[in-house]
């Protein structure tokens, strides 16, 4: 029992709901672009299955390779048993077997996931470690290949819009990666790793951090007043500086502070997120009260798409006019 228990802390559970977020975010973009009804879903139900498993195993082999004994983000140390690596490829194996079913877009977004996952983690590769390999797999993971899926299971259309999108997510990504690194400086040190934390201090990185979310914001801003998104979202401009606040706050402390910074962090981003999705809807709302184009359609610019992704097989459909 000891053992499950262990396993359980280590998959560290209270990150699963973020990664349900990122796939469901790329599903969510795909309905607003198109402006159409639910659709989809069976595929999703595969990618946030898969995407659960590869978490596990993504997790099983990180604790395996770090071995913690301090603070841990979203969880806490505990002794590692010593197959907690095979297991971690066994759940990367059916993060991909699992995937399948969704289709082949979908099962080649898992198969990059788990072979990054194995980059990350592997003794003989440990991209966590690595001042860019580290921060690029968990852009490149989580921030693109994991929303990517969503838009997949969605029938997503691209333009330039949904590429701007992904990018605002990407710089997010890079953003909560340096954050949760900012008071593991002497983990990282003692593991021997080159991460930011390790060569330049938690004030580094959370300037880094600070730097990611100021472009975010700052993009987002643009593709806003120019008319892509909604403009009802810029009411929630306001809290983009409640959470600078707390970055400030945070890297006051020489320490790097703890994992509690990163999850009031992440709780800001949340509310943040939640208002931009709340101003939207109340306008895609507004437009169909009217008798309007719905959602992405009926933005002040409607990118024309380049092409539109169908879960079902690889061929790339031309994307209709807006």
């Amino acid at each position: 029992m000891n053992t499950v228990r262990a396993l359980t802390t280590l998959v560290r559970p209270g990150m699963l709901p973020l990664i349900w977020l990122a796939v469901s975010f790329g599903f969510m973009v795909a309905h607003w672009e198109a402006g159409e009804h639910l659709r989809g879903l069976r595929p999703l139900g595969f990618a946030l299955a898969a995407w659960s498993l590869g978490h596990i195993g993504t997790m099983w082999l990180n604790a395996a390779r770090d071995q913690d004994q301090g603070p841990v983000a979203f969880g806490r140390s505990v002794s590692v048993p010593p197959y907690t690596a095979k297991l971690g490829f066994l759940a990367l194996f059916l993060t991909i077997a699992i995937a399948i079913p969704a289709g082949p877009i979908i099962a080649v977004c898992a198969a990059c996931l788990a072979l990054l996952s194995v980059l990350y983690s592997h003794p003989r590769t440990a991209w966590k470690g690595h001042p860019v390999g580290g921060p690029f797999i968990n852009v490149f993971g989580y921030g693109l290949i994991t929303p990517f899926a969503g838009l997949t299971a969605g029938h997503g259309m691209v333009s330039v819009r949904t590429v701007w999108i992904f990018l605002l997510l990407a710089l997010s990504m890079a953003g909560l990666f340096f954050a949760a690194q900012a008071f593991q400086q002497e983990e990282d040190r003692g593991r021997g790793d080159r991460t930011l934390v390790a060569t330049h201090g938690p004030g580094t990185v959370l300037f880094a951090t600070r730097a990611c979310f100021g472009a975010v914001a700052l993009l987002a801003t643009i593709g806003t007043i120019i008319g892509w998104y909604p403009r009802a979202c810029l009411w929630a401009l306001p809290l983009v500086f409640w959470i600078d606040r707390h970055l400030l706050r945070w890297r006051a402390d020489p320490t790097g502070g703890s994992p509690a910074h990163t999850k009031t962090l992440l709780r800001r981003l949340i509310v943040l997120l939640a208002a931009i999705v709340l101003a939207a809807t109340t306008e895609h709302l507004a437009d169909m009260l009217r008798g309007e184009q719905p959602a992405g359609r009926n933005t002040a610019q409607v990118p024309v798409p380049w092409f539109v992704l169908d879960p079902s097989h690889f061929a790339i459909l031309p994307g209709p006019e807006a």
